[in-house]
């Protein structure tokens, strides 16, 4: 009897440990997950280059003539003003040339006297009929010849002495000297750069944008912070888009102007320029470890508030940054989406969430 008892008590035990074990496995797995809610704002999408500050006309300083430079006076950095030497040529050549052409016009003169004389004295024979008309008019022409060689022998002593000034190289604006090209001793062109002098006034800034993104530069709003002085930020308005690329980088020149620029802000100093893009469509800064593609395109989980259950969330990524991304897609203010493990989730799985949400704002 009492071995009947105990074997109607265990088998009874039995029965309710595996009536609780099939309730327990009966009931749904609602894993807990960390969520976040989206709060959209207007997207602005910012970039950063650097570059350097310029000023807006730099004039290449040249000699007029050839020669060798035999001195120079000013160095870079030093500030010149508009009629100041800045080197001398070695005269010599051009004197030379000067004292041959002051030689050609004095006897062009004295031609030209000569031959004003003789005319005079034949036109007085002709009066008399002492010569015949055809001797007086040999006469004439000879002396418009010489007046003709007077003229040009007059005008090439002028163009001697005007080279013969030219061998001081003499500035044509006020400003500053940003680079030197030759040193005394050199032979230098006509028109080769010596000096480059910028000249006072407006300062831009001078960067290398990719050709990538050139085509965004319609309107854009600037800033620009320089390296020596970070708390000083300035307004940057773009004035011209060079027409082609670097040949090496690909990348083209882009000048903007700093209307507002200070004693603070010298020509070579590195610069930073902000360009911020205004964009109509509202952005959802979001982690990346919310996105996810499944082979529907990228998306997110969105928890549901009434049933806690999961719906796929279709977005388009405006871009990244370090550990977040802006998106947009079908997304509304205060909606909960699964900010991280979204790769083990599955579409309408019931979650749980972990403690309150936390907001991310623009």
């Amino acid at each position: 009897m009492k071995t009947n008892y105990l074997l109607l008590i265990m088998s009874a035990l039995c029965l309710l440990l595996f009536g609780c074990k099939e309730t327990q496995q009966a009931q749904p797995v609602r894993p807990v997950v960390r969520t976040m809610q989206v709060q959209l704002a207007g997207g602005s999408e910012e970039r950063t280059f650097s570059g350097v500050v310029i000023a807006r006309y730099e004039v290449q300083e040249s000699f007029r003539v050839d020669g060798r430079m035999l001195k120079r006076l000013v160095d870079v950095g030093d500030r010149v003003r508009a009629g100041q030497v800045l080197a001398v040529l070695d005269e010599n050549d051009l004197r030379l040339s000067m004292e041959s052409s002051q030689a050609e016009f004095n006897a062009a003169r004295s031609n030209k006297e000569q031959a004003l004389t003789d005319e005079r004295r034949y036109a007085s024979l002709l009066s008399q009929k002492v010569i015949s008309q055809a001797e007086y008019d040999l006469k004439r022409l000879a002396s418009d010849e010489a007046r003709g060689r007077l003229e040009k022998a007059d005008r090439s002593l002028k163009l001697a002495r005007n080279r013969l000034d030219y061998a001081g190289l003499v500035c044509s604006t006020d400003g500053a000297v940003t680079k030197v090209n030759a040193e005394a001793g050199q032979v230098v062109a006509a028109g080769q750069s010596v000096y480059s002098v910028a000249k006072n006034g407006e300062l831009e800034v001078q960067v290398d944008i990719p050709e990538s993104i050139i085509q965004d530069l319609k309107k854009p709003e600037g800033e620009v912070t320089l390296w020596s002085s970070k708390d000083r930020r300035y307004r940057a308005v773009l004035r011209e888009i060079a027409p082609s690329a670097d040949p090496a980088t690909r990348t083209y020149p882009v000048r903007f102007s700093l209307p507002g620029a200070d004693s603070s802000a010298r020509i070579g100093m590195t610069a930073t320029l902000r360009l911020s893009d205004p964009k109509l469509t509202p952005l959802a800064r979001i982690p990346t470890s919310a996105l996810f593609n499944q082979g529907k395109g990228l998306g997110v989980w969105a928890v549901e508030p009434d049933t806690g259950r999961l719906s796929f969330r279709p977005v388009t990524v405006d871009r990244y940054t370090d550990r977040e991304a802006y998106v947009h897609g079908m997304l509304a203010n205060g909606d909960t989406i699964v900010a991280s493990g979204v790769h083990k989730l599955d579409e309408g799985m019931a979650v749980r969430l972990e403690g309150a949400s936390q907001e991310v704002s623009q």
